[in-house]
């Protein structure tokens, strides 16, 4: 029997991750590491997901080169549910993609999108918000969005200004998208108690979304659904050169900051974008000198320190604070915490000279 309005879930899984060099690289990027635990951040989120929807209504949208990678991670995902991009376009063709193959199946489905890079040190606080979240998206005609309850003064991160008349509610409507702020502005922000990191976490019921990108988008949902015809029909070439028309944005530009309704549910739930290695060192767990330690690495009269060694290749530290060692196949970082624009300056200056070790 088919369920009309079941909740789905979708993880977007086609992200890089430049700040977290040399463990993360385009062949294998961050979601498909295991930065936090034992577990890919990819894996993670499934389980996430599939408390929320159960993993038979989980989708994952991913750039076809990856494909490997996802059936190494996510062997129960298959078939529709695995959403190959022929090239990357941003969020919002390939949130546009993967809500027309749920709408096949269920035209008033409840659509969960989740990004594939990020953990959670709370998941019952992250489970019960994203509960609230998809019984909000069930009544309100518009969208809905997680915002997390900021910890810091975090100038990296884009932010959510709510309503000052809804303070303190459930769900609020938001009034404003932010772009990263300067310190000033997110020390105020901060201190408000209306703004809210944004995470890219988005509720909605499907036509809703297919509603406003028909209005707000429709260079990029016209493309996306001769993509979804030719995809449903097999033919790989014709879904290509769709894809490969549909405006190049994300879903925050092309839909969610235009949109007539936005509204939000706060979250403190232990939320990282684990989007850099001092991501990686503050949310993992430390010694008692504030180390945090992975494979043959030791760490002597030395505090603050992030050393991920691999087999083979210890890695010790004597009398250094704060300083970032990670090594892999790809290459060995050295630097100090606080550094990760740096890095992704030196990485893409890297890649666009083609260099090679």
């Amino acid at each position: 029997m088919t369920t009309h309005g079941a909740v789905y879930a979708l993880i977007l899984a086609g992200g890089s991750g430049t700040r977290l060099w040399p463990r993360s690289t385009d062949s294998a990027p961050k979601p498909f590491l295991a930065l936090t635990g034992p577990e890919t951040l990819l894996s993670a989120t499934f389980r996430r997901a599939s408390a929320l929807a159960g993993a038979d209504r989980v989708l994952v949208s991913a750039r076809v080169t990856h494909a490997a990678l996802i059936r190494r991670d996510l062997a129960a995902v298959s078939g529709d549910r695995l959403v190959l991009e022929p090239e990357r376009r941003n969020t919002a063709p390939a949130i546009a993609l993967s809500a027309l193959s749920v709408a096949e199946r269920d035209r008033e489905a409840v659509l969960v999108v989740l990004p594939s890079d990020q953990a959670v040190a709370d998941e019952a606080a992250f489970q019960r918000g994203v509960e609230t979240a998809v019984d909000a998206a069930r009544h309100v005609d518009g969208f809905v969005t997680l915002g997390i309850t900021p910890v810091r003064p975090e100038t990296g991160f884009g932010y959510l200004e709510t309503d000052p008349a809804e303070a303190g509610w459930p769900v609020r409507r938001v009034v404003r998208f932010v772009e990263k702020p300067p310190a000033a502005d997110a020390e105020r922000f901060l201190a408000s108690g209306l703004h809210f990191w944004n995470a890219g976490i988005f509720v909605f019921r499907v036509p809703v979304l297919l509603d406003a990108m028909e209005r707000l988008c429709p260079d990029i949902l016209g493309p996306i659904r001769e993509a979804a015809s030719a995809r449903k029909a097999g033919d790989a070439a014709g879904m290509a050169k769709a894809f490969g028309r549909a405006r190049r944005e994300s879903i925050d530009y092309a839909v969610m900051e235009k949109a007539t309704t936005v509204v939000m549910v706060p979250c403190d739930c232990g939320w990282s974008d684990v989007g850099s290695w001092d991501a990686v060192h503050d949310f993992r767990a430390k010694d008692e000198a504030g180390n945090v330690l992975e494979g043959p690495a030791q760490a002597l009269e030395s505090r603050g320190c992030l050393a991920l060694a691999r087999k083979g290749r210890p890695v010790t530290l004597i009398g250094v604070d704060d300083l970032v060692v990670v090594d892999s196949e790809d290459g060995l970082l050295v630097t100090r915490r606080g550094a990760s624009d740096a890095l992704r300056r030196a990485v893409e200056s890297r890649l666009a000279k083609e260099w090679r070790p």
